[in-house]
């Protein structure tokens, strides 16, 4: 599914007549990653912003409608949970439902830092 992102870009290909191709190349990526980020699959990369701001020249209202949408698709983020296990799956799958209470939560935060996680 398309992201707020992914609809700037393509605005953006289409104001200078590029193509997917034309723009991943001159952002130096693949096709198929531009693509990725496009469709919420992978993450924004850090420098991504800069890199559409100084190739495409965006007029101060573009530049605000890409700051907009990276907000909005950095936002959201994006865990493969294809190999976990289906009690890994349920924590998550609670987690961001909202299905934790704030007690659960913290007893949760307290475990994952004694056992050295960050948080």
């Amino acid at each position: 599914m398309i992201t707020e992102l992914g609809k700037v870009l393509r605005i953006i290909r289409i104001n200078v007549g590029d193509s997917m191709r034309d723009m991943a190349t001159k952002l130096n990526l693949s096709a198929a990653y531009l693509s990725a980020i496009e469709n919420g699959k992978r993450n924004v990369p850090e420098d991504f912003e800069e890199k559409i701001k100084a190739t495409y020249k965006l007029s101060e209202k573009d530049a605000q409608n890409l700051r907009a949408a990276i907000t909005d698709t950095a936002s959201k983020v994006k865990v493969n949970i294809t190999e976990l296990s289906d009690k890994r799956k349920k924590l998550l799958y609670a987690l961001s439902k909202g299905e934790l209470d704030d007690d659960t939560i913290e007893e949760l935060c307290q475990v994952v830092e004694r056992r050295g996680g960050k948080l």
